[in-house]
């Protein structure tokens, strides 16, 4: 009798362990795939040629050069910033975790020599410290006597990393005759606000021009609210709606776009953040056709990289 019952609870258990074991292999099997790089793929080589870098000019022109990414030249009242430097060669970082796209990281190569990018620059501006807007090459790269400007708590990561001309703007700096104002913005809202962590747009102002920079932020109150108070000439909008594989974008959709310029309609937005890291799911092309059956081909430009815009 107690052979049976044995028997039986065996029957029962063989099933279910079964069933434990093929949830564990699937998870396993889902985690490696989305965690690991392990099945990633690499980018197609991009035939950049070294494009050169925009200059610094004294005349009232200001100059901004896509380089890739959020990774941005400023040429303005005879200075040069560069915005979220990110200059590791094409497919030598592992693609972002959660990411429905497994390719590797950066999915294209710079457009510029690093040399020529780095030279004559006043100043790095920092909007958070994620490798996508400082990366390990910028790390080793950038001198470490390099003026950076970053947001709080971004300066102790920075100053870990050696670098030791690092100025922390809580609400406002200058640079020279160029005043920059801080905002601190959301990188994502409901369950990936807390993990994004902190986040910052920033305000340039010069005597005749003034600029605003997203960075990485969602269009909410804080945002919203922001680009009210500053009302900028220029915009330069962090897009690609970058994404996870569960939860919303974590950056400037094609609406928020549309949205933005139905805010402030006299203000022109350049649009960045796009083709260079696996997680961003918009794309130029994308954009650009959003665009025209918008009819907002008059407020959003979409430069590919190492063009160079003129504003006055």
């Amino acid at each position: 009798m107690q052979k049976e019952k044995i028997m039986k609870i065996k029957k029962m258990l063989k099933p279910i362990l079964l069933t434990v074991l093929t949830v564990i292999v699937i998870l396993v099997a889902v985690v490696t795939y989305f965690a690991t790089d392990l099945f990633a793929g690499n980018p197609k080589l991009t035939a950049f040629k070294n494009i050169p870098v925009v200059e610094s000019s004294e005349d009232t022109v200001m100059k901004i050069q896509l380089i890739r990414h959020a990774t941005v030249v400023i040429s303005i009242e005879n200075k040069k910033i560069l915005v979220d430097p990110m200059l590791g060669d094409i497919g030598t970082e592992s693609p972002y975790p959660l990411t429905s796209n497994r390719i590797k990281n950066p999915l294209i190569s710079l457009p510029v020599e690093k040399n020529s990018l780095l030279k004559d620059i006043d100043a790095v501006l920092l909007t958070h410290y994620h490798p996508d807007h400082f990366d390990m090459e910028a790390e080793n790269t950038l001198p470490k006597d390099m003026l950076i400007f970053c947001q709080p708590g971004d300066d102790e990561m920075l100053k870990e990393k050696g670098f030791t001309n690092v100025q922390v703007i809580d609400s406002e700096g200058e640079l020279g005759e160029i005043s920059i104002k801080r905002f601190s913005v959301n990188h994502g809202e409901g369950m990936w606000q807390e993990p994004m962590g902190k986040s910052s747009s920033y305000y340039i102002q010069t005597k005749k021009e003034s600029l605003f920079i997203t960075g990485d932020a969602i269009l909410d109150e804080l945002l919203e609210n922001s680009l009210k108070e500053t009302q900028p000439n220029l915009i330069i909008a962090n897009a690609g709606a970058a994404q996870f594989i569960i939860g919303k974008p974590i950056t400037l959709t094609s609406d928020a776009l549309k949205s933005i310029t139905q805010l402030l309609p006299d203000t022109r937005i350049v649009a960045t953040h796009m083709d260079a890291i696996n997680h961003c799911k918009l794309t130029r092309d994308e954009l650009r056709k959003f665009i025209d059956k918008e009819k907002l081909t008059n407020s959003i430009y979409v430069p590919n990289e190492g063009d160079i815009l003129s504003f006055r």
